[in-house]
């Protein structure tokens, strides 16, 4: 029986592909920085006639390095050192321009979505490497192909998680292990709701946050439905030959194209269209 580790598994992608993966057998370790809210994933369990005991919800806070190696000694000690997979889905947005947002605010956002992959793939690699075998499976964003004004520092970590990925990748494949970097575009998650915009009322970009807002929420209620990137999610994890990088959904493949053919400069004058920012 296959085990998978998931972080951020109370929502969104990380709760659909643990009630998909345990719907196919895996033993899955759900992590949630906040057990109590578990509710709502086993609910999804319910709902979806899964076994309960197929899931195994742990308390992980992947900015806290005590909270890792506690939920990494569980997951190995139960699966006596086999975890097969691992699934960085744990991460978080702000909405605001970077000269407004707390210089903490900014270096909580890069520990959970940057370092905190990094510290639980170096506490899970060991485990990986001896028996020649595992997968690493990285939630990126299309924020790493187009643009994304009031989101400079969530795009920045997602950039690097992709430039570490393709590194590492290199370091770890003659060990049997794969990366995999699951590139999504918009989705209707809790994602995108749990965005709490920060713009004060003095802010000299004000006037640009007022025009840019209900275009970007009008962009909101066109997300894709969640169900089929998490069978592509799933299918990445358990495919013999995975891709490398997986893209999920047809804005975030054609934003990746358009990227690959277009200068910079275009891309970005399309956006401050797209924004309204050429209007303020």
């Amino acid at each position: 029986m296959r085990s998978v580790l998931i972080t951020g598994a109370s929502s969104g992608f990380g709760m659909g592909a643990a009630v998909e993966l345990a719907r196919r057998g895996w033993t899955v370790y759900a992590g949630l920085r906040d057990t109590s809210k578990r509710r709502a994933l086993d609910a999804a369990l319910a709902a979806a006639h899964v076994p309960a005991e197929r899931v195994r919800v742990v308390s992980l806070d992947v900015t806290d390095r005590a909270s890792v190696d506690a939920a990494v000694k569980t997951v190995l000690t139960e699966t006596s050192g086999k975890v097969d997979a691992v699934l960085h889905n744990a991460g978080y947005t702000t909405a605001g321009f970077f000269e407004d947002l707390p210089d903490h605010e900014v270096r909580r956002l890069v520990e959970t979505n940057f370092f905190g992959v990094l510290t639980l793939t170096r506490a899970l690699l060991p485990s990986m490497r001896s028996r020649g075998r595992g997968r690493i499976a990285v939630m990126s964003s299309n924020a790493a192909n187009v643009p994304h004004p009031m989101f400079s520092v969530y795009a920045a970590t997602k950039w690097a998680l992709e430039g570490w990925c393709e590194a590492l990748t290199a370091e770890v494949r003659p060990f049997g292990v794969d990366v995999v970097i699951l590139q999504p575009g918009a989705h209707r998650t809790e994602f995108a709701t749990n965005a709490v915009p920060v713009c004060p009322d003095d802010s000299p970009y004000r006037p640009l946050f007022d025009v840019a807002a209900p275009r970007m929420a009008w962009i909101g209620r066109h997300q894709r439905e969640p169900e089929r990137a998490v069978r592509s999610i799933v299918h990445a994890l358990e495919t013999r030959r995975p891709r490398f990088r997986v893209r999920l959904g047809t804005d975030d493949k054609i934003a990746a194209a358009v990227k690959n053919l277009t200068p910079y400069r275009a891309r970005e004058r399309a956006v401050r269209w797209i924004t309204g920012f050429d209007q303020a």
